[in-house]
């Protein structure tokens, strides 16, 4: 059974290489049980052995995955932008 995952692709950047999470989640039902704290453990041990310097991700700030990142350590940039054009 499914219970989390993670999609998204390794950058190649000037000063590292970085992992950048594009969907990040953990089955409702399960959710709250600490699984995500361990899950992001995880990806952050196997990234470090294949010398993966970050993580980046985009998240609103009004969901909860917003206080989750928060309490597992990562930290907002005040100094990016995200931008976006609807047509």
């Amino acid at each position: 059974m499914l219970v989390a995952l993670s999609m998204g692709h390794i950058k190649h950047w000037y000063a590292a290489t970085e992992y950048y999470i594009d969907e990040l989640c953990v089955k409702t039902q399960l959710q709250g049980q600490g699984i995500g704290e361990k899950f992001i453990k995880a990806i952050e041990e196997y990234l470090m052995k294949h010398e993966i310097k970050a993580i980046f991700l985009l998240t609103e700030k009004d969901v909860p995955a917003y206080d989750f990142y928060k309490k597992n350590g990562f930290e907002e940039h005040e100094n990016n932008a995200a931008f976006a054009k609807w047509l």
